[in-house]
């Protein structure tokens, strides 16, 4: 016979309202057991205990007491500015319970669809929406700062463009057209990733080099298929050129690309899992997948989730409805 459950009586004679606070309970204390914080004020205490003036930049402000969910209040010396030790991020005036987050940035790091992830985090789909571009608000400069290095693999990859501005509704047209949307990808021997938008259709050389230029260090050598634009691109970065003619029949060009061939790949399926994005946000979309990439790379150091929230809660950023 099965053990009784000793707690079943006592959830069952439970109201509404005292049933939900032990939930919330519950979910802040499984959060505080696995990740080491529980609250906004015990995360913010954790990774944010000196942040610097939201509006001058100063730094080491006065501590001016606490507001009603414990987070550690501040005065700036210099402007005179008050902010608590969230303004200025991305989790600022969220009024769910920080589990509630880490539970839907754990959705995010699978790739799990908006509905899927606001019904299972119990918001709405509206607050799902908003709550994806909030993270990418926080990540969208990381791959600004990557450059890669020694032996670097570059391709394009392709996907359509939805926008009505672009023939959405009308028949596909083949090849690459104006229809499409140029992804330039590029991959180092490090397996550090990069993916950036380069507009409609095939890219120019200058289309190229400007956007894959600043992530490449100088004497880099640059392995790629015989694409004319990618010259331009070895010449600006003063690399050396190993290129090969793009033939899926040949199988020294599918071992030597194989690492940026699976790259577009993988890209690909995952922007698959986000049918109906606005194109204006796909570049949003490839800077989390690049984070990810990365986040999981270093999984033996930083549990994923929680470095996650750590970044949210470091890094100075703002979500624009806009967006």
């Amino acid at each position: 016979m099965p053990k009784k459950n000793a707690c079943a009586a006592r959830v069952a004679a439970m109201t509404d309202d005292e049933f939900t606070e032990l939930a919330a309970a519950v979910d802040e204390r499984r959060c505080r057991d696995e990740y080491g914080f529980g609250t906004y004020a015990e995360a913010a205490a954790l990774y944010r205990p000196d942040p610097a003036c939201p509006s001058c930049g100063a730094a080491e402000p006065s501590r001016d007491g606490w507001s009603e969910s414990g987070l550690q209040r501040y005065r700036c010396e210099s402007c005179g500015t008050r902010f608590n030790s969230l303004t200025g991020t991305v989790l600022e005036h969220c009024r769910k319970e920080l589990a509630t987050w880490v539970g839907f940035v754990n959705l995010m790091r699978f790739n799990v669809p908006l509905d899927a992830a606001a019904e299972t985090c119990r918001v709405t789909h509206q607050t799902a929406w908003e709550w994806r571009h909030r993270i990418f608000a926080a990540v969208d400069g990381c791959q600004e700062r990557i450059v890669l290095k020694d032996r670097v693999w570059i391709d394009e990859t392709y996907v359509n463009d939805t926008d009505l501005a672009h023939g959405y509704g009308e028949a596909r047209k083949r090849g690459l057209s104006k229809q499409k949307l140029c992804i330039a990808v590029a991959i180092d021997v490090h397996k550090n990733p990069v993916a950036v938008v380069c507009g409609h259709g095939k890219p120019s050389a200058k289309r190229i080099r400007d956007g894959l230029q600043s992530h490449i260090a100088e004497g880099s050598t640059i392995v790629g298929d015989k694409e004319k634009s990618h010259d331009s691109l070895v010449r600006a970065v003063k690399g050396t050129h190993e290129a090969y003619r793009a033939d899926v029949g040949d199988p020294v060009y599918l071992e030597r690309m194989s690492l940026v061939n699976n790259l577009c790949s993988w890209l690909k399926r995952y922007l698959w899992r986000f049918t109906g994005m606005d194109p204006k946000n796909l570049q949003s979309y490839l800077n989390w997948y690049v984070y990810l990439f990365r986040v999981n790379q270093a999984r033996d150091r930083w549990p994923e989730t929680e470095r996650v929230v750590r970044h949210l809660l470091m890094t100075d950023a703002r979500f624009h409805s806009s967006t």
